[in-house]
């Protein structure tokens, strides 16, 4: 019985003796070759944060996730469709400098190799330039406003009549007095180019790439030419008199141009053979015939746009009966009056074209023969819009996103006041105890 017992507790303890081995060989087996984990890794680009949903033009937009390209050029951001630039990268974090939108809101889309990504959307607010002059004590001064704070370029009397914004670039274009003659100016980010030799003025600019095209006039022999410059190089524009059947220089001026896919498109009026001024426009320096007909009485050409193939000017002509100025808009050629010319007088200062819909800004006498005050107006498709009850004027237009930005000034009884309208609603930017205007507007 005692064997027994023997037996069965040795081959207990040889069976105990022979697992634990089986366990140590198991777990040096395992430090040796360890087995593949099967969960797989997640390699899927994500997007967890922006850093700010409401930005400007020029902002830092900071957007963390994961799996994005450690190497800058990898990743690509777009806002609005719109290339943002990536300034650096991790793989997660990207910041990237907010691009003109175009539009109020945005959607930040994100692509790293073969995989893209919606990140969110951001509230776009555009920055509204313009350009005008402020009075000191003694003259105006040549400024523009940048989202209502002044930027003054010049210490002489002096004005700005036009303002363009191409990238980080600002240019504006105007005229500046100094030892007694006024000449015609544009600045770029403050540092000012003199175009004129003789008495002069700038009235309009646009930059295409490294080329930089402003419009205006200048004293030559006796006359007041239209003038042209092209980086700084002037041209005098000789029109085609349609009366006369031969080209012409004669007293004038350029106030309108349009670069679109490097078409330079200019506009301006001239003294014609009859004494009256008539329009004139050129497309790279070549006149055609007159495109915008005059019914024989005074027509001024103030600016144009470009909307695909259409060609939009907006002026003044005459009323044949009254004599009396109605603000126009020509389409192409074809004229389309603002106002009646009966019993008030109007001007189109400028147009703006955004879709199938036509913006023209500008200014109507309601009562001439009663010595009416003038109003700061708008037109959108031939439907005033008034944006004050005081003496104003509009002189700029410009359409972002639906919101209608108009430029001017208004009186407030003593002084003339620089102002732009947003859908209306008046914006103040110069100083109410002195005289100043807002000459022409740009909103990116």
């Amino acid at each position: 019985m005692r064997t027994t017992k023997y037996n069965i507790f040795r081959t207990a303890m040889n069976i105990a003796f022979m697992l634990f081995l089986l366990v140590l060989s198991s777990c040096k087996k395992d430090n040796s070759a360890p087995v593949d984990d099967p969960t797989p890794k997640d390699t899927a680009l994500k997007v967890s944060s922006l850093s700010n949903t409401t930005l400007h033009y020029g902002d830092t937009l900071i957007i963390k996730g994961s799996n994005f390209s450690a190497t800058t050029l990898n990743n690509t951001v777009t806002i609005n469709g719109v290339a943002a630039t990536v300034q650096s990268a991790t793989t997660s974090e990207l910041k990237v400098i907010v691009p003109a939108v175009g539009a109020s809101r945005g959607e930040v889309k994100i692509k790293t190799g073969s995989q893209a990504i919606t990140g969110g959307n951001i509230i776009y607010v555009p920055d509204v330039f313009v350009a005008g002059s402020q009075n000191n004590s003694a003259y105006a001064l040549a400024t523009y406003w940048k989202n209502s704070a002044a930027v003054t370029l010049s210490t002489e009397e002096s004005a700005l009549t036009s303002i363009f914004v191409n990238g980080d670039d600002i240019y504006a274009a105007g005229k500046e007095r100094i030892n007694n003659l006024q000449l015609a100016n544009y600045w770029k980010n403050g540092t000012k180019t003199t175009l004129g030799a003789n008495e002069s003025a700038a009235n309009t600019i646009s930059v295409n790439g490294n080329d930089v095209h402003v419009g205006g006039w200048e004293i030559i022999n006796g006359f007041d030419l239209p003038r042209y410059w092209k980086d700084g190089t002037g041209t005098t524009v000789d029109v085609n008199d349609p009366i006369i059947s031969k080209i012409v220089t004669g007293n004038g001026s350029c106030t309108g141009i349009y670069v679109n896919d490097n078409n330079i498109h200019a506009v301006g009026s001239y003294r014609n053979s009859q004494g009256r001024f008539s329009p004139w426009e050129f497309t790279n320096g070549i006149i055609p015939a007159n495109t915008i007909p005059n019914n024989d009485k005074h027509c001024f050409a103030n600016a144009v746009f470009i909307n695909g193939n259409d060609e939009y000017v907006a002026g003044s002509q005459n009323n044949a009966t009254s004599g009396l100025a109605m603000a126009t808009i020509w389409k192409n050629g074809n004229a389309a009056t603002l106002t009646e010319g009966t019993a008030s007088v109007g001007v189109g200062t400028a147009v703006f074209v955004a879709g199938s819909d036509v913006y023209v800004a500008g200014y109507e006498q309601e009562d001439y023969y009663g010595g009416g005050l003038t109003f700061a107006k708008y037109w959108k498709n031939g439907e005033p819009v008034k944006l004050s009850t005081a003496s104003s004027g509009a002189t700029g237009i410009a359409v972002f996103d639906n919101d209608v930005y108009v430029s001017g000034w208004e009186s407030n009884g003593t002084y003339n006041v620089a102002k732009y309208w947003k859908n209306g609603v008046p914006v103040t930017l110069g100083n109410t105890v002195l005289n100043s205007s807002g000459n022409a507007i740009v909103v990116r």
